[in-house]
């Protein structure tokens, strides 16, 4: 069984405190667990593609009809007056 997170924190570690490329950081990681690198990848592929698949179906019954993520859905009053901006010309 391959330990993601373990790999994940050890290739990082290479990478960025060891001065090492990603592509040699993941290879050493995968190595120390006793796993190719391209065998890891594609079960952190499918990890996340489990994960982005369970979101959206969590999500789907909670949005709204025309729900755009980020954006303020209305204002609190929709006809209040717009304040008139002063400029010198």
């Amino acid at each position: 069984m391959i330990d993601l997170d373990a790999f994940e924190e050890r290739a990082a570690i290479m990478e960025f405190d060891g001065g090492l490329s990603r592509f040699r950081a993941e290879t050493l990681a995968a190595q120390a667990q006793g796993k190719r690198r391209d065998e890891v990848i594609n079960e952190i592929r499918k990890r996340n593609s489990l994960r982005q698949r369970d979101h959206g179906s969590e999500m789907a019954g909670q949005q709204r009809p025309n729900h755009m993520p980020g954006m303020q859905p209305t204002q609190a009053q929709e006809d209040r007056p717009v304040s008139e901006r002063h400029t010198q010309g």
